[in-house]
């Protein structure tokens, strides 16, 4: 009998949490060990395993914060201030992607929280990025039938099915990336009294993915 998805996030947690406290351990010995170590090669090599430590603590952190229950802060804000906390997204990436921006929200509000929100907008981008084309992305915020709607236009080569993404977690799994990104993006809209949907139109090719909010 598989065990309740509760008792595995819980599980994670704990894990990550355990783990950081030896890596945590592990970085003081090495601070212990740089007080007798002079020669040039051995402090390099220091410095090298203290940054490894830290970037393995930090990535623990971070992947043990996507099994906690979103509990989002909401506060009404405009979405076109929304939508320059997206546009300050790509300087987070490395190369930044090219986007044309286009804001036509008017004065329209809603009720979400802005730095969650923000998080969404980061692994959205972080995600053409890495599955795009490398041709520039498009992305818009209008009003529509009283909902305010963020989009994104990302350009792609061939068809494609978006229908289950991001319903599920460790949909793809590879060094590094464990397919909990998009999963993580929709349980923060969610959170927030959002939906998110994708589509893919033949003319031109692209994939449209969408984040809806009522109006505030």
């Amino acid at each position: 009998m598989n065990p309740p998805w509760t008792l595995v996030a819980q599980f994670l947690r704990q894990h990550s949490h355990d783990v950081c406290n030896d890596l945590n351990g592990l970085d003081l010995e090495a601070v212990l060990l740089g007080e007798y170590v002079t020669e040039t090669d051995g402090t390099e090599s220091i410095t090298r395993i203290r940054s490894q430590i830290r970037r393995l603590a930090t990535d623990l952190r971070r992947l043990a914060a996507k099994f906690v229950e979103p509990k989002p802060v909401c506060a009404l804000y405009p979405a076109s201030e929304l939508f320059l906390i997206w546009q300050e997204q790509p300087a987070a990436l490395d190369p930044a992607p090219t986007v044309f921006w286009r804001d036509e929200s008017g004065t329209a509000a809603v009720n979400v929280d802005a730095s969650e929100l923000a998080q969404v907008f980061r692994e959205l981008l972080e995600n053409a990025q890495t599955h795009g084309t490398g041709a520039p992305l498009s992305a818009t915020v209008t009003v529509t039938d009283r909902r305010v709607v963020f989009e994104l236009h990302e350009p792609k080569s061939a068809p494609l099915d978006p229908a289950g993404w991001g319903s599920q977690p460790f949909g793809v799994m590879r060094r590094g990336h464990y397919g909990l990104g998009l999963w993580e993006t929709h349980r923060l809209v969610q959170a927030s009294g959002g939906e998110i949907t994708r589509r893919f139109v033949p003319d031109p090719t692209e994939l449209i993915t969408a984040l809806s909010f009522p109006l505030g």
